[in-house]
């Protein structure tokens, strides 16, 4: 069995206020297909709101790569892009 995709979404309070909100709905909006392909999981905070060049929140991490201003859209198309790249 292959390894899950680790997503995990940072619920601090600047990545909610600036659109995490609706990432808290990311598991009625993955498809089934998708979502036994990932482990996903909260985070207090990413601490990456001060970093430079980390980019603007809200902030999500796919495997351990930094994932900025991200939306449900955007995060379903970096999980897709996971599931891609492991099946070549």
């Amino acid at each position: 069995m292959k390894k899950k995709i680790e997503i995990i979404i940072c619920a601090g309070t600047h990545c909610y206020l600036m659109g995490g909100s609706e990432l808290q709905l990311f598991n009625d909006f993955i498809p089934a297909e998708v979502s036994r392909k990932i482990t996903l999981k909260g985070s207090p905070c990413l601490d990456l709101c001060d970093k430079r060049g980390e980019g603007k929140p809200p902030f999500a991490m796919v495997n351990g790569r930094v994932v900025s201003n991200v939306t449900l859209e955007s995060l379903l198309q970096e999980i897709e892009n996971e599931i891609r790249m492991e099946e070549e």
